[in-house]
């Protein structure tokens, strides 16, 4: 309705507007005197004019509706394409829509999503950069994006994740390789070594960024570190092994204090010229010791001696060993004590263990007999600073002691026998039988106290009643550590049991 008054406005416009100028027309026509023939077809021409003008503008409007409709269609078309690469609804436009709004709105949201498929590109081409550097170092595989597609926001955070781990992988390598780069440099160094192999000339000798940091390349770099670490312990162990020779040598040769510091000073470390110069100084004292056969084997007996007395060799187990006794100094005789030396080390270092239990137990007997000692001594009871205390603590801790440690020992030796099938000797005879041996003689050498004191207070008593003095009397004193009850006695399987009070004499 709206539309039919708008035409209706516009027509009558029109008319007036036509009227006017025809009006207009008329007069000039009359002026000029213009023809009623002539004047008919001016007003054809108007008429023309006018209908052409309609037709042209008519032809126009049609054009821009036909160019509407096919911005519509291109648009629609376009709209959907975008929506499907990116992943995303296709666009329904309301009903009742005009063209020129629906394709306002087709146009409007093909600009909106170019833009977005443009930044989506623009994005996976920098990160597919950054991928293909961190991937080249790592020499891995990229992640996949089918090629000539626009990715899916997912798929672009996914690619970061992605470039996240590879930049964190490689940092973790990069640190591996510098610091084991580092270490190889030493290795080589200490082991007096050049690069020789293309990985040991890559690691050491190129630049940095250039290493691959391939898994197959860290793991050859791992590789190589393990062996040069095998190289240098070994010969670490070979120099030590070395001064231990020559020590030894040292020692037994006697040599001067000043003249073994200035050959260590000179000779420090492990290279190559360091094991030469070890080698040459043990063949150096070989041969000082053929030249000082009778010091060198002293030396050794020495050494012998103090090997006899850490493994608890009995006298006779010592006599066996008859070259020991020997004074004839011969290459055979010397070669002879090396071999002892030898077998006892050997002895020592199979055995360890059990004679480090039986020598902590000596060292709680020899505290037990010490403790027993000082209680005999009268004067232990001058020190009033709460000495006596101290040591009652102490000896209590080596009585509560004493036969845990032999029940180690015994079991100890327990297994080495069940094991070998040989018996354990200490001192010549099976430990349970040397413990009873030591509380035997400790027994004894009390009681032989005991006796000898009864004995000089007997004689002393004789003297003074010859000599008519009146006996002195000893004043009644408690003991406050004095034992109430007489030493326990040892059964054969290493426990302790009361022994029975001596019968009063």
């Amino acid at each position: 309705m709206a539309t039919t008054s708008g035409a209706e406005t516009m027509a009558n416009e029109l008319a007036h507007s036509l009227e006017a100028t025809m009006g207009r027309l008329q007069s000039i026509w009359n002026e000029i005197g213009i023809m009623e023939e002539q004047r008919k077809d001016r007003r054809k021409v108007v008429l023309h004019h006018l209908q052409a003008l309609l037709e042209e503008m008519v032809a126009e409007e049609e054009n821009l509706r036909t160019r509407l409709l096919q911005s519509v269609e291109d648009c629609g078309k376009e709209l959907l394409k975008i929506s499907k690469e990116l992943h995303v609804p296709v666009y329904e436009p309301d009903e009742g829509l005009s063209i020129l709004c629906l394709e306002k709105e087709l146009r409007t949201r093909v600009d909106t999503l170019s833009k977005e498929k443009h930044d989506r590109m623009k994005q996976l081409t920098s990160l597919k950069e950054k991928e293909q550097q961190l991937c080249d170092v790592l020499s891995t595989t990229p992640f996949y994006i089918a090629p000539d597609t626009v990715p899916s926001n997912d798929q672009l955070a996914a690619l970061r994740q992605h470039i996240s781990t590879l930049q964190t992988e490689k940092n973790t390598r990069q640190e591996i390789f510098l610091e084991t780069k580092r270490q190889i440099i030493t290795f080589l160094d200490n082991l007096d070594l050049t690069p020789n192999s293309a990985l040991e000339r890559d690691v050491v000798c190129e630049d940095e960024e250039s290493f691959v940091l391939s898994s197959d390349n860290m793991a050859a770099l791992k590789t190589l570190h393990a062996e040069l670490e095998k190289k240098q312990n070994n010969v670490i162990a070979l120099a030590s092994d070395l001064r231990i020779q020559v020590t030894t040598l040292w020692d037994r040769l006697m040599i001067e204090q000043a003249e073994r510091e200035a050959f260590n000073r000179d000779n420090q470390g492990f290279k190559p010229r360091v094991l030469k110069a070890l080698r040459e100084e043990i063949q150096r004292c070989r041969e000082l010791k053929l030249q000082n056969i009778r010091r060198y084997v002293e030396g050794l007996r020495a050494e012998i001696t103090q090997l006899w007395n850490r493994c608890y060799f009995s006298q006779d187990q010592r006599d066996q060993f008859t070259e020991y006794f020997s004074d004839d100094f011969t290459e055979d005789l010397l070669e002879a004590h090396d071999q002892q030396v030898a077998r006892l080390k050997q002895y020592y270092d199979n055995n360890r263990d059990i004679l480090k239990f039986v020598e902590k137990w000596e060292d709680l007997w020899k505290k037990m007999l010490e403790f027993e000692r000082r209680a005999n001594d009268p004067s232990r009871y001058n020190n009033r600073g709460g000495g006596l205390l101290q040591e009652e603590k102490e000896r209590k801790k080596v009585h509560k002691l004493l036969p845990k440690v032999e029940e180690e020992v015994s079991r100890a030796i327990k297994e080495y026998e069940q094991k070998t099938g040989q018996p354990f000797l200490v001192d010549g005879c099976p430990f349970l039988d040397y413990v009873t041996a030591q509380w035997n003689k400790h027994n004894e050498e009390k009681e032989q106290e005991k006796h000898r004191r009864h004995l000089a207070k007997a004689k002393q008593l004789e003297e003074e009643r010859t000599n008519g003095a009146k006996p002195a009397t000893t004043p009644k004193r408690r003991f406050l550590t004095t034992p109430t009850k007489t030493p326990t006695k040892r059964k054969m399987d290493g426990t302790f049991a009361p022994s029975p009070s001596p019968a009063k004499k």
